[in-house]
């Protein structure tokens, strides 16, 4: 009996540990695809909360991945695009324990302690052992990884700069609390959905759940469950084109199989 009510307490201390972690997922959309990043909003408030400031305020908006260097990093953030630019203040430094410098840890980029500001960049390797004490972990690419990894492999000059432009064309908040809405009755946890602002166009990527020949079909739904968009799809990526809907709020899509199945369902904000 001990032994049960110790497991089930440390499957306690697990999810608040993760759920405290990652509370808004972001998504980065560059010219060389699309990507996710949940931030860790509680135990980086100061470091997250200003990277989500400036999203927000649309300040990264057509900035370029400035410094690739492969099997290390991909560093971006700065509106000049040199590497000397910034939002014009610094922040303090914030370290946690539970945040490190691993694959796919995005990080706040810096000249010295706290000098922080709005550039940042996302681990391709584990970096930990050497970038731990002087570069606070903020967030975690959970999807798409393979988009930075591409990123990371792009031609560069004797300073790192990619030869051709590597653009973020927006990052937009598309999630908050992202943690709180996973369902366990939905498995397909590798559906992609990238809404994405420039264009007014969502992209859904099924992955490993797609079969050819099949037909599934997605409905995008409002907080009044009022269907919005209703279509069929027959591909792995499907691009759906929203831009005469012209709607802003939160949404929900529901993907299902051509039997009626729900494969996935993902909480959406258009803006």
């Amino acid at each position: 009996m001990k032994n049960n009510i110790f497991i089930y307490l440390l499957i306690i201390i697990v999810f608040t540990i993760k759920l405290s972690k990652a509370q808004t997922e972001v998504t980065f959309y560059t010219n060389m695809g699309d990507f996710t990043v949940e931030t860790y909003d509680t135990l980086q408030p100061i470091t997250a909360g200003n990277f989500l400031s400036l999203v927000n305020a649309n300040f990264y908006d057509g900035i370029i991945f400035h410094r690739v260097i492969s099997n290390f990093m991909i560093q971006g953030g700065d509106p000049t695009g040199t590497g000397y630019g910034g939002p014009g203040y610094a922040i303090d430094d914030e370290f946690d324990p539970l945040t490190s410098n691993v694959q796919g840890a995005l990080a706040m980029a810096n000249s010295g302690p706290n000098t922080g500001g709005s550039q940042f960049f996302i681990n391709l390797v584990d970096n930990s052992s050497f970038l731990d004490d002087a570069y606070p972990v903020f967030g975690m690419v959970t999807s798409n990884f393979s988009v930075v990894q591409s990123i990371g492999v792009v031609a560069t000059d004797g300073n790192d700069k990619p030869f051709s432009d590597v653009v973020m064309d927006s990052i937009r908040v598309t999630n908050l609390d992202p943690t709180s809405i996973k369902n366990p009755i939905y498995q397909a946890i590798n559906i992609n959905v990238f809404p994405n602002p420039t264009n007014g166009n969502i992209t859904i990527d099924l992955g490993s759940k797609f079969y050819a020949n099949k037909t599934y079909s997605v409905k995008i739904i409002n907080t009044l469950n009022q269907v919005i968009y209703s279509s069929n799809i027959n591909e792995q990526q499907t691009t759906l084109d929203l831009s005469s809907t012209n709607k802003n709020g939160v949404y929900f899509i529901y993907i299902t199989d051509e039997y009626g199945n729900k494969l996935d369902v993902k909480k959406i904000i258009l803006q």
